[in-house]
């Protein structure tokens, strides 16, 4: 895309987002369960403490104390548990010279505690045995017939199984609803940020199709906060289409401007009979290929940098087939290797040239074998761009020797025609793009050149 590096594995926004509401969300929720089982635990310790307060004053209504000071419950209590053996709710009345214990006590082990307390006061859950019972006893006086006050206390008490159960099973409707209500809102904001971030993925489908050469200019209709990204975009696009435009002409003008001045010298040469004739014009000549080797060059220069994806193979066997046809009175052999769907994006003339440059040499150089293939380059197990490489069986290139041959105007043998300028150029097109160009190792004994381009 346009300004991206060669790919990174990141997180995309919707699952950023996702994980930050979800979790949240989470935190709320789970506040939330606290808070409501804070609540609902008061308020089942209040209901409890009101459920043993109810029976003790049901209990004070029915006890007598007697004449020895031993409290009596004479007849058959209103609360059916009390009366129930193990039934769970147990009662009882205890002065300094005896007690009563509700029917409900028989057969249960260990008894609730029970003392006598001060009159006036109340306790609750303050006499347990070991803390297994919920107590509610409440401190009295009562006046015998002869006058003398009689420390009376009535209690109460309840096995903690049924807070505990209650308790258990409140927690486990709370959470399992928290649990549902969480998994609705998350797919709610799901599909909330699924639409809206519809746009982005919109905007982010158009620039493929713009790299991708199928359009010239972002046109969907977006919300407003995404207009400034969408309007810089296309001013950015239609600056760079204009520029190189304005470049190409003129680059071209210039090219027509030198043309003719070329034109004259050259047929005033040939016409002359200066004995330096033939050196001026082979110098004329340079000049020439010189001064169109710059051009396109500079040309290049203003190019697109977005480009559509130009397959490597394609390009690779019909060089390899004009090479043969021009070398067949040497018997060059090329041998073309690759996966026709691999591609990179670059200009396609750039890959021409790129590609004709080296294969040139390796037919120049080499004795009549070479072998060239494409493939997807790899750093470690991450993918990282293309792979071009060519190799020959010729004399081949010394690691040393690599950085002279990259130099503009050096040829690898003097004897033999042409400027130097190819390796140099493909040094050129290839650091524009962002790659590389190596030695490798040869399997066919010559020169190997690597190119590793990226992918974008």
């Amino acid at each position: 895309m346009l300004g991206m590096s060669w790919p990174q594995a990141r997180l995309s926004l919707l699952v950023r987002l996702l994980l930050g509401a979800g979790l949240a969300l989470l935190l709320a929720l789970a506040l939330v369960g606290l808070a409501v089982d804070r609540a609902f635990q008061g308020a089942a310790e209040a209901a409890m403490k009101e459920r043993l307060e109810a029976v003790v004053y049901l209990i004070l209504t029915t006890v007598e104390v007697d004449s020895e000071g031993e409290p009596q419950v004479a007849e058959a209590l209103a609360e059916p548990r009390l009366n129930q053996p193990g039934s769970g709710l147990f009662g009882g009345a205890i002065t300094p010279y005896g007690a009563w214990e509700s029917p409900s006590l028989y057969g249960v082990t260990p008894k609730p505690s029970a003392r006598v307390i001060e009159r006036g006061s109340e306790l609750f859950r303050g006499t347990e045995v070991g803390g297994t019972w919920n107590v509610f006893a409440i401190g009295l006086g009562w006046e015998q017939d002869d006058g003398e006050i009689i420390d009376l206390t009535i209690w109460a008490a309840e096995n903690p199984n049924r807070q505990a159960m209650t308790l258990a099973g409140f927690r486990r409707d709370l959470w399992q609803w928290l649990g549902l209500a969480a998994a609705l809102i998350i797919g709610a904001q799901f599909v909330i940020l699924v639409l809206l971030l519809r746009p982005l993925r919109q905007v982010a489908h158009e620039v493929r199709e713009v790299e991708a050469g199928e359009r010239d200019a972002i046109t969907g209709r977006y919300p407003r906060e995404l207009m400034p990204l969408t309007g810089n975009l296309n001013a950015l696009l239609a600056s760079e289409r204009d520029n190189a435009r304005r470049y190409r002409h003129a680059l071209s003008d210039l090219a027509h401007a030198l043309k003719t001045p070329v034109a004259v010298l050259r047929a005033r040469l040939e016409s002359s009979q200066h004995p330096e004739r033939v050196e001026l014009s082979d110098s004329l000549v340079d000049m020439e290929q010189l001064i169109r080797r710059q051009l396109e060059r500079a040309a290049r220069s203003t190019r697109q940098t977005i480009h559509k994806p130009v397959a490597v193979v394609p390009i690779l066997s019909r060089l390899a087939d004009s090479l043969m046809r021009l070398h067949a009175a040497d018997g060059l052999q090329v041998e073309v290797n690759g996966d026709e769907r691999i591609r990179v994006r670059m200009d396609e003339r750039d890959l021409w040239e790129l590609c004709g440059n080296l294969m040139e040499n390796a037919a120049k150089y080499g004795r009549g074998r070479m072998r060239v293939s494409a493939d997807v380059y790899r750093d470690g197990s991450r993918r990282r761009g293309i792979e071009i490489l060519v190799e020959d069986n010729g004399p081949g290139i010394a690691d040393d020797e690599m950085p002279e041959f990259l130099e503009r105007g050096r040829r690898g043998d003097e004897r033999r025609d042409g400027q130097g300028l190819g390796l140099s150029i493909c040094r050129e097109l290839v650091e524009d793009r962002g790659g590389r160009m190596e030695l490798a190792e040869s399997a066919l004994g010559g020169a190997a050149i690597r190119v590793i381009l990226p992918t974008r």
